[in-house]
């Protein structure tokens, strides 16, 4: 760890596999009035504690950094994963506080949307435009938070590509979207990857359903890195650390979707193509074993 730059103190470290980011290490006594020594058999525990590492720095939260160590492959409880995801779920709902009590649900989505709509645009834009994203962040966030309401989608691909130039990113480029298009990603969003949804998949998803879709995710990072393996040094380090990126965030918003999509009938005839893909992911990334060193 400390090669790689990496500060590790003994307290850190039980604090870390205490809460299930580092597996629990062994135990001998080292004789009479001498105390104990701890240690790990496990030369995996390295990589571990240097992506642990890495996680809390970008994330902090320890539920995120579990989930995160789960989709990379290593060995996390599975009941801690889903604690963790729950954890997750609950943590994006939006804030509902009042003085008066609860504030209803699709109330609370409007007052965030009022604040995220703005934040995307530059601040020069104009009111009008400001209020237009707003309307187009009312319709995306009201599918994801499963807001009971039919989508009002009519209009809202002319407000969307008129606000455009002013995108904080700097993108210039036009979208060739109408309100059918919006219509079917709201939709797909609601169907597929709102809170409801995923509150109801990590409630009957069995431990069968979670790894085999942490597979999948794991094509990802084989295309990757199997492409990293081309490169000088330098570039393939740095591809190999957005690949790992790319499994912890994209990994924690489908994982739970894509369960339910490997359920589905519709998708039977694309699931034998899957699976031989992710029995080339398992065999380049195989399960954790306990070796002795």
């Amino acid at each position: 760890m400390e090669r790689s730059q990496r500060l590790l103190t003994p307290r850190a470290a039980r604090d870390w596999w205490t809460k299930g980011l580092l597996p629990r290490p062994q135990r001998r006594g080292l004789g009479r009035q001498k105390g104990t020594e701890t240690f790990w058999v496990q030369p995996r525990v390295i990589d571990q504690a240097k992506a642990t590492y890495d996680l809390l720095a970008r994330h902090s939260r320890t539920y995120t950094v579990r989930i995160g160590l789960w989709l990379l492959g290593f060995p996390v409880e599975l009941k801690l994963v889903r604690s963790a995801w729950a954890e997750l779920i609950e943590r994006n709902r939006p804030h509902r506080g009042s003085y008066s009590g609860k504030m209803p649900l699709d109330d609370a989505v409007a007052r965030l949307a009022a604040a995220v709509g703005p934040s995307l645009l530059r601040p020069q834009a104009p009111a009008s435009l400001k209020h237009k994203a707003t309307e187009v962040c009312v319709e995306f966030l009201s599918a994801f938070y499963g807001v009971d309401e039919e989508p009002e989608t009519f209009g809202l691909a002319a407000d969307l590509a008129a606000t455009i130039p002013y995108w904080s990113n700097g993108a210039s480029q036009p979208l060739s979207f109408d309100d059918a298009h919006i219509a079917w990603i709201v939709a797909q969003t609601r169907d597929w990857l709102s809170l409801p949804v995923q509150r109801q998949i990590l409630r009957t998803a069995n431990d069968h359903e979670f790894c085999r879709a942490r597979r999948f995710l794991k094509v990802g990072l084989g295309i990757l890195e199997r492409t990293a393996r081309k490169l000088p040094i330098d570039q393939r380090q740095a591809l190999q650390q957005q690949s790992h990126i790319f499994v912890v965030i994209f990994g924690r918003m489908l994982l739970l979707p894509l369960i339910a999509a490997l359920r589905d009938p519709s998708s039977s005839t694309h699931v034998p193509m899957l699976l031989r893909l992710s029995r080339g992911a398992k065999q380049q990334f195989p399960p954790f074993r306990r070796t002795a060193i």
